[in-house]
């Protein structure tokens, strides 16, 4: 299992107000996080970029009430692309109510009430936030395919296939398109264990092939988002 880099963890916020965009900027840098931040201004915007961008899963800072789109219809979306993603929602006082709502029936992480002044609760929520991601994209592996990078739960890979720790790490290889060779330079052992290592995947995934075996993993239910 890959240890994730927390602080490349990117956030994505939604909120069309200026001035609340720039408290949570700076109560974001106050607190010392410097994840990269992304920010879109309306629901509908949120959602395309979800939608475009899905592969580079993070944390969301979304406000309730956004134009076009409100923030718990892009909450659920969001939800649709990947059930497992972290989503902080922000509120006025007079919103607590379907802050709570959210929590409850769309799975929200936490929620927030805005403030004019700097939002120290909100970088305990953002930390927490984060480190519960970095523990869900231990098990996910981001492949280039098709033109566009596609996400791996490699975690469910292998409790699919029953496939040993070494074989996950072979598989990934095999989804980077390595050959024998690279992925004995890659993983420190010999081509002859390579081949022992593909004989047993293909046996356990039921495939001939790992041509097949990638497109075993990309077309199906193992897409982590």
């Amino acid at each position: 299992m890959s240890t994730v880099n927390k602080e490349s963890i990117p956030i994505f916020l939604v909120e069309d107000s200026p001035s609340d965009i720039e408290v949570i900027r700076r109560s974001l840098k106050k607190g010392g996080i410097s994840n990269p931040l992304h920010i879109a201004r309306d629901g509908q915007e949120a959602v395309d970029f979800l939608h475009e961008r899905f592969a580079h899963p993070g944390v969301l800072i979304l406000d309730i009430h956004l134009p076009k789109i409100n923030g718990i219809d892009v909450l659920h979306e969001a939800k649709q692309i990947d059930p497992d993603i972290i989503a902080i929602m922000l509120t006025s006082h007079a919103s607590m109510k379907t802050a709570i709502q959210s929590l409850r029936r769309e799975g929200a992480f936490d929620y927030l009430e805005k403030s004019k002044d700097d939002l120290p609760q909100l970088i305990e929520a953002v930390r927490l936030a984060i480190e519960k991601r970095a523990l869900q994209l231990q098990s996910r592996w981001v492949v280039q395919a098709e033109g566009s990078e596609r996400v791996i739960d490699m975690k469910k890979v292998q409790e699919t296939f029953d496939l040993s720790t070494r074989e996950v790490d072979v598989v990934k290889c095999l989804c980077r398109g390595d050959a024998n060779k690279e992925i004995a330079d890659r993983l420190f052992i010999s081509e002859l264990t390579v081949k022992g290592h593909l004989k047993k995947i293909y046996q356990k995934m039921d495939v001939h092939n790992r041509a097949t075996l990638v497109s075993k993993i990309l077309s199906g239910p193992m897409l982590g988002v």
